[in-house]
């Protein structure tokens, strides 16, 4: 895994606002900024946007929208940014860039903290869009993922999940992991899914999942259930099922193990492709940007709580122990 600290390296080689010899200040850039909902994940991108910016020299505007799982909010919000000549828009998450992408064909677009862009749709090629947007991914390969996974639960042989099924970003993780069990059947492991509608879905479900014989259970990028951990927990504490997450904060709270990428330094990452595009390069030429590095989080009191170990050869690889002293209570 690759050390993401290097990437302020990148930033800093990065031209300087001011040209040597010339005192004027470089343009104010009006950035809108549309968020789809509410998520840790992209709160962090976009701080890591901001630095960028500000690492890069780029002087900015931004204007932040949050739909709140509205579309016609954040449809609104993109012909806006259009309408009033924005420099730069950016599309926070999956279902924002999804937004963007049918919103508008001028305003240039850059997402970040999209998981699968070429699986959701956003666009249609690694390669580039073809269009007016550009980005990059924190696609984490799903074959690392379930790897990190069994090394926590060695022998794991039934696996739950639960997830929204009209959220573009779990349906891909899950497919993902369904043609990775396909295509390697001496891995051994059955996924076990329970879609919901809803967070009020989500105890009934881990009831389910759990009595067709989940002896873990997968807390992918879905917000209906990530953001509800409690309610999970509820249900898989009595019966000491451990989980194990995707998403970063999940596992800083109640997953034994979590793999994720570091949201922050995507952002920052995802600056390197907007100054391009300020610059005048077309969008829809550039490459999807991937995080080639990932972050395995241990979480010792969860362990604890579930009545599961790590094993130690991933306590030696994960770049994040928690609660290694950290009394139950």
């Amino acid at each position: 895994m690759k050390d993401p600290r290097l990437l302020l390296l990148v930033l800093l080689l990065l031209p300087p606002a001011l040209a040597a010899g010339n005192d004027r200040p470089a343009p104010l850039r009006r950035v809108g900024v549309l968020f789809w909902h509410d998520s840790p994940n992209d709160a962090l991108a976009f701080r890591g946007v901001r630095e960028g910016f500000a690492l890069a020299g780029i002087r900015a505007e931004f204007r932040e929208v949050r739909a709140e799982g509205d579309a016609d909010r954040a449809r609104r919000a993109i012909r806006t940014f259009e309408k009033e000549r924005y420099d730069l828009a950016y599309a926070m998450g999956t279902s924002a860039a999804l937004i963007a992408r049918d919103a508008s064909s001028r305003l240039p677009v850059v997402f970040t903290a999209v998981t699968n862009p070429v699986g959701s749709g956003v666009v249609a090629s690694w390669e580039g869009s073809g269009t007016n947007l550009c980005g990059n991914s924190n696609w984490i390969e799903i074959g690392n993922v379930l790897s990190v996974f069994q090394a926590a639960i060695p022998g794991l042989a039934r696996l739950g999940v639960i997830y929204n099924r009209k959220n573009p970003v779990p349906l891909e993780e899950v497919a993902e992991a369904k043609r990775y069990f396909r295509e390697r059947p001496e891995k051994r492991l059955s996924l076990l899914e329970e879609w919901i509608d809803g967070p009020r879905d989500l105890r009934a479900a881990v009831e389910t999942v759990l009595r067709r014989g989940a002896e873990a259970l997968w807390i992918p990028i879905d917000i209906d259930v990530y953001g509800h951990l409690d309610e999970v927990a509820r249900v898989t504490d009595p019966r000491h099922v451990p989980l194990l997450s995707s998403q970063a904060s999940a596992a800083r709270t109640l997953a034994l193990v979590g793999v994720a990428v570091d949201y922050r330094t995507l952002g920052r990452r995802s600056v390197i492709l907007a100054k391009r595009v300020l610059e005048g390069a077309d969008p829809g030429s550039l490459p999807v940007g991937r995080m080639h590095s990932y972050r395995v989080i241990v979480n010792l009191a969860s362990g604890r709580r579930a009545g599961v170990g790590v094993p130690l050869p991933l306590l030696a690889a994960a770049d994040e122990i928690l609660g290694a002293f950290v009394e139950d209570r």
